[in-house]
């Protein structure tokens, strides 16, 4: 037998070791997995430590000097752990939001009330240890945290509908709970600081209170900067949270469980050194499988998302000679309801043309290599890198303009050749080395102003992406709908975020985008206010952010009031459809969004998204369709000059080629710029099904080009 001291500082090197690893499982996840292996991490770890509260309850039953805290601290615990439970099904299972307040609500307020009477028996035990000075300096410390907190919520809040005093209340709610929590938390932690091992417990569990106040106070920090992208590290403070929980309930189920209230060593605060005696030869098995465990399980997170952002090859099982194809795909991102779509029309693209080829007599087949840029144009530069060096030459992407601006010089400087579906006009330059199978958005803001013009609508209160994209589509916009006599007032741009946060359905999000619905609400109301609500519309320009955008949107009346116009970024998007809150708002307002279209009863092209939707589960817009037939022209044309290395036969060739295709989106000739020549517009609404179980998209109009 050989003995060993387990001292508080061994027990808090594990907590750090512990902590450390967990967390780093969230902070070195690319940003797209964030957000899952932040609910993951929380859920287990809040998981963990309900499991040893429930452990102590049984154990210790409602006798001893915390018998009935700590079912208390139990319950509290069951009830944000069911909070965690059904959020992670929600956000990450059916991909769908919780209004505010919900279930999740009543499960994290009612474990407060659990948690104070927890906290408070625990401040009446120990009161002898704790002087008045400490506890009217928590008081007051408290008093003016929580009074800051609220004057910059109260700010940011939107009072003048019953959901935004709902939001508000909820949001209050929590500030004041922790803040009530905090007084006896910051009490007991400084009245047990000197204390000896026994008192581990409560006072670890007073640094978890600590851990929350860091935890909202960061989230507050998000609504104020708008920074979505550090929306992840909140998470890292509830893993650390509930570790420390996990920490002091081990303790306290080790070693204090066999005290009760007759024990006079506890009950009297007097010294207690814990002892604990083991085998040398379990320790020494302990010890190194605990290692191997933690190890086995950051090396798993760890090569879970460079699995998932890998490039996807798809090469043919045939042929004496395979030329390979390149494709910049957001697969990821905010614009990864289009890319998904994309990506398997693509996958259809070369299994049809190798069949093509392999009917026609030729040895040759076509293989694609598929990168996902997670829309943002620094990743898809550093793959368009990539594809260069596997000596690709022709590359079908990427979709986004502000991906493709960032690619453009390298493409001309490297010989490289872009078949993109971006419409930003400014990126309509003849002679360089884009080719774009749509046409420029030059069409597409004249085709929005016509519309709304005839719609009668005579005032537009622009809200749009401040990127290539977003500024050369309002700026087209502008010019046409002024050019036809009406007025568009300034505004209000917004930075697009990285990843897939501007677009998720964190509720965190939803107040950030509140923020710029309210600047918007303020410039209809004003506009309403002198022209009338029939002659007041607003503009649109956004991707997959338009889903969280819709939700909040209906808590403003003034923007439920007037009509809404959108764009190609908005039109057919399948996130949208899905929700109800967005699809109602989508229909109340009329929102309304021209797509390029093609010509009606196209059956290639209808077979062609049966088969996408099949592999999706989504209904795909055009662009997919449109990559499909930015390959096939690809192909050919890689397969005309397979016997040289000659750049401009490629390039010509590759002109050629488009000039003579007709596609499953017809015709696909090019302009001197490179990009589609011909073409309409279709204009999409959301409708409510017949039987009302669920929304889609329909067609209600046509804006032909030239016209």
């Amino acid at each position: 037998m050989s003995t060993i001291y387990l001292t508080p500082r061994i027990l808090f090197l594990g907590l750090i070791v512990s902590i450390v690893a967990v967390d780093s499982i969230i902070y070195f996840s690319e940003i797209e997995d964030k957000r899952f292996y932040s609910e993951l991490v929380i859920t287990i770890t809040v998981a963990a430590a309900t499991f040893l509260a429930l452990l102590l309850v049984f154990r210790q039953k409602l006798g001893g000097l915390f018998g009935k805290s700590w079912v208390s601290f139990a319950i509290g615990l069951v009830l944000w752990l069911c909070a965690d439970i059904t959020l992670i099904m929600y956000d990450l299972v059916l991909e769908t939001a919780l209004s505010i307040p919900s279930i999740i609500d009543v499960f994290w307020i009612s474990g407060y009330a659990f948690f104070a009477y927890y906290l408070f028996s625990t401040f009446k035990h120990f009161r002898k240890l704790f002087r008045r000075n400490v506890i009217i300096l928590s008081i007051i410390g408290n008093a003016i945290f929580l009074a800051y907190m609220i004057s910059v919520t109260l700010s940011l809040a939107v009072l003048n509908s019953q959901t935004g005093i709902a939001m508000y209340a909820v949001i209050i709610s929590y500030l004041i709970l922790n803040s009530i929590l905090m007084v006896p938390g910051a009490i007991i932690l400084v009245g047990l600081w000197n204390q000896k091992s026994w008192c581990i417990p409560w006072k670890w569990k007073s640094v978890c209170l600590f851990a929350i106040v860091l935890t909202d106070s960061w989230f507050a920090l998000v609504v104020m900067t708008g920074m979505l992208e550090h929306l992840w590290v909140p998470s890292l403070f509830f893993g650390a949270e509930s570790l420390i929980l996990v920490a002091a309930l081990l303790w306290y189920n080790k070693f204090l469980t066999q005290y009760n209230e007759h024990d006079e060593k506890l009950t009297c605060m007097g010294k207690m050194d814990i002892v604990v005696k083991v085998k040398k030869k379990i320790r020494s098995i302990e010890v190194p499988a605990t290692v191997i465990i933690v190890a086995v399980i950051i090396a798993s997170f760890y090569l879970t998302p460079f699995e998932t952002t890998a490039n996807q090859v798809i090469m043919p099982p045939d042929g004496s000679h395979v030329i390979t194809l390149g494709a910049l795909v957001p697969l990821s991102g905010i614009f990864s309801s289009t890319g998904e779509s994309t990506g398997a029309a693509l996958e259809i693209a070369v299994e049809d043309v190798n069949d093509y080829l392999s009917k026609s007599g030729s040895k040759t087949r076509v293989g694609l290599i598929i990168e996902d840029t997670k829309t943002d144009p620094t990743i898809a530069l550093e793959k368009l890198h990539d594809l260069a060096e596997k000596g690709i030459r022709i590359v079908i992407g990427p979709l986004t303009s502000a991906e493709l601006n960032a690619l453009k010089k390298y493409a001309d400087d490297n010989d490289i050749l872009l078949v993109s579906s971006s419409t930003a006009p400014s990126l309509a330059i003849p002679g360089d080395n884009v080719f774009r199978f749509v046409p420029d958005d030059t069409h597409q803001g004249k085709a929005i102003a016509t519309k709304m013009w005839n719609d009668g609508i005579r005032v537009v209160v622009p809200f749009w992406r401040s990127d290539l994209w977003g500024n050369d589509l309002y700026s087209s916009m502008k010019q046409n709908f002024e050019m036809l006599g009406g007025t568009v007032v300034d505004g209000v741009p917004y930075v697009p975020h990285t990843g897939e946060l501007s677009a998720s359905l964190n509720r965190i999000n939803f107040i950030v985008w509140d923020q710029k619905l309210k600047s918007i609400n303020s410039m209809v109301s004003q506009a309403t206010v002198l022209h009338g609500t029939d002659k007041v519309a607003v503009f649109l320009a956004a991707f997959d952010e338009v889903v969280p955008m819709f939700m909040m949107a209906g808590m403003h009346p003034d923007l439920a009031s007037v009509r809404w116009y959108g764009s190609d970024g908005s039109a057919q998007n399948d996130a949208l459809v899905k929700n109800s809150h967005s699809a109602m708002f989508s229909i109340k307002t009329g929102f309304l969004n021209p797509m390029y279209g093609i010509e009606e009863n196209n059956e290639r092209l209808k077979l062609l998204e049966e088969e996408i939707e099949h592999k999706t589960d989504m209904h795909p817009n055009i662009y997919a369709s449109i990559a499909y037939d930015a390959f096939w022209v690809a192909a050919l044309t890689q397969n005309a000059t397979v016997a040289t290395n000659d750049f401009s036969s490629l390039k010509n060739t590759l002109v050629h080629k488009a000039n003579s295709y007709l596609g499953v989106t017809g015709n696909t000739t090019l302009n001197d710029a490179g990009d589609r020549k011909y073409g309409n517009y279709d204009f999409w609404v959301v409708a409510e099904k017949e039987d009302h179980d669920g929304f889609y998209w329909e067609r209600v109009g046509k804006y032909q080009i030239g016209n």
